[in-house]
């Protein structure tokens, strides 16, 4: 029995590597990207907030200015938009649907490398009126993890084209 499995465990890995999957890895991208400058309408929005976040955490060390920026990030538009989804027979809501659409472009070494690309994310919940603080707590998580996904999607396109 254990030469079986030990066998399917080396077809598995035989299998995976030869039909091109691989890990997706952003970590060389503090080499590639050099200084990065953000440029956006709004630096209190929740999504700029965790785009910074995560390029530091990342090690990828951030500009104060446009003129001292290996690359520059420009996020045009980022908005959450919240629209009832059902309603119940009183008339209140009980699920709501959150969009995220944010449109970005890069610039690196003063080269348009990527222009309006947009990114969607949609999620949804229930909604209940007796426990409006904790659905507001997890509309607020919802939001943040839209976010997350977006600002992914975002480093592994630049690791892509750096």
């Amino acid at each position: 029995m254990g030469n079986i499995q030990k066998s399917l465990i080396i077809l598995s890995c035989l299998i995976a590597s030869s039909c091109g999957y691989e890990l997706q890895d952003t970590s060389a991208l503090a080499n590639k990207s050099g200084n990065v400058f953000l440029e956006t309408t709004d630096r209190y929005s929740s999504f700029y907030g965790i785009l910074k976040n995560t390029l530091k955490s990342n090690g990828i060390p951030l500009s104060e200015s446009k003129a001292t920026a290996d690359t520059i990030i420009i996020i045009s538009n980022d908005n959450f938009k919240e629209r009832v989804i059902t309603v119940s027979s009183s008339n209140y809501p009980k699920e709501f649907e959150i969009n995220l659409e944010v449109t970005w472009s890069l610039i690196h070494q003063n080269q348009s490398i990527i222009e309006n690309s947009e990114y969607k994310e949609v999620a949804d919940y229930s909604f209940d009126r007796n426990q409006i603080l904790g659905k507001e707590n997890e509309s607020k998580f919802i939001k943040e993890s839209l976010a997350e996904q977006v600002v992914d999607k975002i480093l592994l396109r630049i690791n892509e084209v750096l």
